[in-house]
C-alpha cells in the first residue's frame, strides 16, 4: 500500500474517531428517573400560578404544600402519606385571606414556637396603588394573620419573592421582601428586621443600587462559615448584589459580572467544598411571541409600542380544519372590543370574542383596509387556499399613556396548524446558554463551555440543584418555556465531577407544552430518600398573564429511585433560629464531603422544603456530619447511618464529637 495512502486512510480513521468521541461526549444519556404522579397524588388545579412552597405545617414529618394561584383562590393540600395530598385551606384559613394579586410565599418558624408560619407577598394595585402582604402564625388549629401587628404589611411594597435570614444574627429569622419598583415614586422597604415577633424597615441592612431587588437566596460563597445573600436587582447598573451577612450593615462582594438571568441554582457541583452557582437565562421575545400546546393549537401574544406601532404587525399560519379564535385584551384590558374584531374583506363583526372561521363561511376572504397607528383593532381572513393572515393595530393615543398594546390570540384548529410565521420581523428567539460559575477559592470563575450545561440550550426560567440519583454528586433539574409558551424541561446529570449529561426527556419530567413555564421545587414528598419535584406550569406574570397561562397545572414528579443509600436532615435552632436558616453543612462518607447551606429552600418563584438531602451512594454509614449553626456554635457527630431522616437540635454551647 504507498504511504500516501496509508496516510490518508490514518487520517480519515483519526477524524471519524473524533467526530465519535464528539458523538459520544454530547448524546443523551437515556434513563429514568422521574414519574408523574399527579393523577394520584390529589393536587389538582388548572389556571395560572406564581411558584410553590413546601413546608411541615402539622409537625407530622410529611412536607405539606401552599401554592398561590396569583390572581386566583390560593391552596393548602395537607400531606395524608403515600402519596397523597388533601385540600385542606378551607378548614385552616380565613376566605378573605385567600384573594388578591398574590406572588412568592415562603415557610418559616418565624416566632421559634415550633410551628412553620407563611409569610404570602403581594402586588401593589397595578404599581401605583396598595395592597396588604400577610404573615400568617400558626396556632395549631388554624393561621391568623398579623402581619399588620407584626409590621411587615408594607401595603405599598410591589412585592415579588420573600427571604426568610437573619441578617442581624440575634437568633430570630428577618424578613426580605423582594419587589419590583413603582410606577411612583414611592420607595417602599425591602428588609424588615425582628425582634421578639414585632418587625420593623431597615434602610441600612441591605444597601440596593435598584429600586427593583426581585428576589434573593441565602448561600455561602467566601468559605468563612458564615452565609452570603445573593439577590437579583433589575433597573441599576448592574444584575445582581451578592452581600456579606457577617456584619451588619451587610458589606457587597463583588463576584459576579453583569448577566441577566431569571433564576440561581447554588451549590458544590464538583465537591470541591466551596458552592457554585448556576445561572438560569432566556432572551425576551419580540414583538410577536407564540406558544406551541399541540400540533393543532397556537397562543400568539401581539405586543405593540412605539418602535412598531406604524408597521405591519401580526402573524400568519396555514390550516384546513375548522378554526376556533380566542382574543383577549392583555393591556390594557380594555383595549378591544368585540366591533374592532374584523373578519374578511368586508370588515364583519363575530359575536363574541370567542368565534368559529373556516373557509365555508361566506365573507372571510381578504382582509379588511387597516391603518397601523389609527385604531385598536384585531383583522382577520383568509388570504389564500388554506392560508389566514391576522394584524393587530394599535392607537398612537393610546400608547402614549400605557406605553404598549398587548393582545393575545388563541387558534385552535380541526387539523394541522403549520407555516406559523411573524408578520415584520421574526420572533427573536428566547433560548439563553446558563451560566455557571466555580467557586475556585471564593472567587467565581466561569465555566459553562467546560462543564456541558449548554449541551441543549433552553430558555430557562426556574432551576433546583438536587441529588436526584443519591449518587453523591448535585444534579441540575431546569423548567424551559417562552414567555408565552412551555418548552420542554432539561435535567442536567453530573457525571461526578462537575461535568453535566443532558438526559433525554429530562428523565421522565419533561412536561408537555401546556402553560407557561413558572417553577420548580424539590421534595422528598413520601420519605424514600429520593428528591422529587413539583413544577408549576401556570407562569403569570407581564406577557403570560391571562390567556398563555390558563391551562397551567401543577405537576408532582415521583423519583423512582435506585439502589444508592442517602441521609436527610432536620435541623432544630436554640440560640439560632429555630429552622437554622444559615447553618452550613458537610456530610463525609466514603471520604467525599458534600456541603450545603441551610438556605430554607427558597429561590426565585419558589421554596424547596427545607429538609437538607444528601445521597451516600454506596455507603451504609456517614463518617463524619459537621454543622457550623449562624449563632456561631460548631457541632459534630460520627458514625451515623444511612437511610434515615435525622433532626440535629443545636447544643447550648460548642460541641465537637459524639455520636448518634
Amino acid at each position: 500500500m504507498p504511504k500516501t495512502l496509508r496516510y490518508f486512510i490514518l487520517i480519515v480513521i483519526i477524524i471519524a474517531l473524533a467526530f465519535g468521541v464528539t458523538f459520544l461526549r454530547h448524546a443523551e444519556v437515556n434513563t429514568i428517573i422521574f414519574e408523574d404522579s399527579t393523577s394520584n397524588s390529589g393536587i389538582t388545579y388548572i389556571g395560572m400560578t406564581h411558584g410553590a412552597a413546601w413546608g411541615d405545617f402539622d409537625g407530622d414529618g410529611l412536607p405539606d404544600l401552599y401554592v398561590t394561584n396569583h390572581l386566583r383562590g390560593a391552596k393548602l393540600f395537607r400531606n395524608l402519606g403515600q402519596g397523597r395530598f388533601s385540600d385542606v385551606t378551607d378548614t385552616l384559613f380565613a376566605p378573605k385571606d385567600l384573594s388578591g394579586d398574590k406572588h412568592g410565599a415562603a415557610w418559616a418558624d418565624f416566632d421559634n414556637d415550633g410551628r412553620m408560619d407563611l409569610v404570602q407577598l403581594t402586588g401593589a394595585g397595578q404599581g401605583v396603588g396598595s395592597e396588604p402582604k400577610r404573615l400568617f402564625q400558626n396556632l395549631g388549629t388554624k393561621f391568623e394573620d398579623v402581619a399588620e401587628v407584626s409590621g411587615i404589611a408594607n401595603p405599598f411594597g410591589r412585592t415579588r419573592m420573600p427571604l426568610w435570614h437573619d441578617f442581624n444574627r440575634d437568633g430570630q429569622l428577618d424578613l426580605f421582601q423582594g419587589a419590583e419598583s413603582r410606577f411612583d415614586k414611592l420607595e417602599p422597604p425591602f428588609i424588615f428586621l425582628q425582634q421578639g415577633g414585632k418587625f420593623s424597615a431597615s434602610t441600612d441592612a441591605l444597601k440596593f443600587v435598584s429600586r427593583s431587588p426581585m428576589f434573593c437566596i441565602t448561600t455561602s460563597l467566601n468559605n468563612d462559615n458564615h452565609p452570603n445573600v445573593v439577590c437579583k436587582v433589575t433597573g441599576g447598573k448592574t444584575t445582581s448584589q451578592i452581600f456579606d451577612t457577617s456584619t451588619l450593615p451587610t458589606r457587597e462582594l463583588d463576584l459576579l459580572p453583569k448577566t441577566a438571568f431569571e433564576d440561581i441554582a447554588a451549590g458544590d457541583f464538583d465537591n470541591d467544598g466551596f458552592i457554585d452557582l448556576y445561572l438560569a437565562r432566556k432572551n425576551p421575545p419580540g414583538p410577536v411571541a407564540f406558544g406551541r400546546p399541540g400540533s393543532n393549537e397556537v397562543i400568539a401574544d401581539v405586543r405593540s409600542d412605539q418602535a412598531n406601532v406604524d408597521k405591519p404587525i401580526g402573524f400568519t399560519f396555514r390550516s384546513t380544519g375548522q378554526l376556533t379564535f380566542r382574543v383577549a385584551s392583555a393591556s390594557p384590558n380594555n383595549a378591544l372590543s368585540v366591533d374592532r374584531i374584523h373578519l374578511g374583506k368586508q370588515g364583519t363583526h363575530p359575536g363574541n370574542f370567542t368565534f368559529a372561521l373556516s373557509s365555508k363561511i361566506p365573507g372571510v376572504a381578504g382582509l379588511p383596509a387597516n391603518e397601523p397607528g389609527k385604531q385598536a383593532g384585531v383583522f382577520i381572513g383568509m388570504t389564500a387556499p388554506d392560508q389566514w393572515e391576522v394584524r393587530v393595530t394599535a392607537p398612537r393615543e393610546v400608547l402614549d399613556k400605557s406605553k404598549h398594546q398587548q393582545i393575545a390570540i388563541k387558534v385552535t384548529s380541526t387539523g394541522a396548524i403549520t407555516d406559523l410565521a411573524a408578520i415584520g420581523d421574526p420572533p427573536s428567539p428566547e433560548e439563553a446558554p446558563a451560566r455557571l460559575f466555580m467557586n475556585r477559592d471564593a472567587k467565581l470563575v466561569e465555566e459553562s463551555d467546560k462543564r456541558g450545561i449548554n449541551k441543549r440550550i433552553i430558555a430557562g426560567v426556574n432551576v433546583v440543584a438536587g441529588d436526584f440519583d443519591n449518587d453523591m454528586h448535585l444534579d441540575l433539574f431546569v423548567v424551559a418555556s417562552g414567555e408565552i409558551g412551555k418548552q420542554e424541561n432539561l435535567l442536567l446529570l453530573n457525571r461526578g465531577d462537575g461535568h453535566f449529561d443532558v438526559v433525554r426527556a429530562a428523565g421522565g419530567a419533561a412536561g408537555d407544552r401546556k402553560g407557561v413555564g413558572d417553577s420548580v421545587t424539590t421534595v422528598d414528598y413520601n420519605g424514600d430518600g429520593f428528591l422529587d419535584l413539583l413544577v408549576a406550569t401556570g407562569g403569570s406574570m407581564g406577557r403570560s398573564l391571562g390567556l398563555p397561562s390558563e391551562n397551567g397545572t401543577y405537576r408532582l414528579y415521583h423519583n423512582v429511585g435506585n439502589g444508592n443509600h442517602w441521609l436527610e436532615l432536620d435541623l432544630e435552632g436554640t440560640s439560632s433560629n429555630r429552622d437554622g436558616i444559615g447553618a452550613i453543612i458537610r456530610v463525609t462518607a466514603g471520604g467525599v464531603t458534600q456541603v450545603r447551606v441551610q438556605d430554607g429552600g427558597i429561590h426565585e418563584r419558589g421554596q424547596n422544603h427545607q429538609r437538607l438531602h444528601f445521597g451516600l451512594a454506596k455507603h451504609q454509614q456517614v463518617e463524619k456530619i459537621r454543622v457550623v449553626w449562624p449563632s456561631g456554635v460548631v457541632q459534630e457527630l460520627q458514625g451515623v447511618k444511612a437511610d434515615q431522616v435525622l433532626r440535629i437540635k443545636e447544643p447550648g454551647q460548642p460541641a465537637i464529637g459524639g455520636a448518634a
